[in-house]
């Protein structure tokens, strides 16, 4: 499952001894790398091949890059000087181009003819990481080789207990490009409200009976949302409960009062 990044900064104030080593000073002393002219037109761009590994866990890692800008005023003539950006990889990240995750949406249509009936398949789980019970789409990483499409079927299954079919699978996006590269598909899903495996799982919306682990221990649960006023249900629970909302969910929820023609 998703573990979300730690952190990395593009800037932070000098006088902190901490964000001295995250973030090393823009200006490096002066520091300027020499580069080919023809390679004045490719800039920004990041020296992979001195990236440094600032510390690691088991499925995090905090990488300080190495990236060149151009530069009309480097001291060695070249164009260009050399800045640093830290970031936080997932270790089970096969390449730079390589998408970590995937994040579902499903909506269970009750009658295709009356949208209002139409809900959001969604999670609320604990994260330890803000100390608070999130709400969110059902999301998971992508296992080795393993096709988004199938890590989406088999990830709403684990998470909430319905059997769905997809039906469309988006280019990769990226989840908070300051801080990671981490990457994630979304991927729609249709659930068959007729198939009764999937309506007895509708009628029991108590723990998923197949969660293991961590999201077995943070109380993971399926949560039904109305897609009609979903941005509305959404504020209650956060008032209410206390919780906090994922930035793809609320976002979603935004388009969706936009489209129904409520505007900002």
């Amino acid at each position: 499952m998703r573990l979300h990044p730690l952190l990395a900064f593009g800037y932070c104030k000098p006088s902190s001894r901490l964000s001295r080593h995250l973030c090393p000073p823009n200006n490096l002393a002066g520091h300027t790398t020499r580069l080919a002219m023809s390679d004045s037109a490719k800039l920004p761009r990041v020296d992979f091949d001195t990236t440094e590994t600032v510390g690691s866990t088991r499925w995090m890692r905090l990488e300080t890059l190495s990236y060149h800008v151009a530069d009309e005023n480097s001291t060695d003539g070249s164009g260009s000087s050399l800045r640093k950006w830290d970031r936080a990889v997932r270790t089970t990240k096969q390449s730079e181009d390589s998408i970590d995750a995937v994040v579902i949406l499903a909506i269970l249509r009750h009658d295709a003819k009356d949208i209002s009936r139409d809900e959001i398949v969604c999670v609320k789980q604990y994260r330890p990481p803000v100390d608070a019970y999130t709400i969110e789409l059902p999301a998971g990483l992508i296992d080795a080789g393993e096709e988004p499409a199938k890590a989406a079927v088999r990830e709403f299954y684990e998470e909430t207990g319905y059997m769905g079919k997809v039906i469309d699978v988006s280019p990769a996006s990226y989840l908070s490009p300051g801080l990671t590269n981490e990457s994630a598909c979304m991927v729609r899903l249709e659930v068959d409200m007729t198939n009764e495996a999937n309506l007895k799982n509708y009628e029991n919306q108590n723990l998923h009976d197949g969660l293991e682990g961590c999201e077995k221990d943070r109380g993971l649960e399926k949560l039904m949302i109305p897609r009609v006023g979903m941005l509305g249900a959404l504020h209650d629970m956060q008032q209410k409960e206390g919780v906090k909302v994922f930035a793809a969910l609320y976002s979603l929820a935004l388009g969706m009062q936009i489209g129904e023609g409520k505007g900002l």
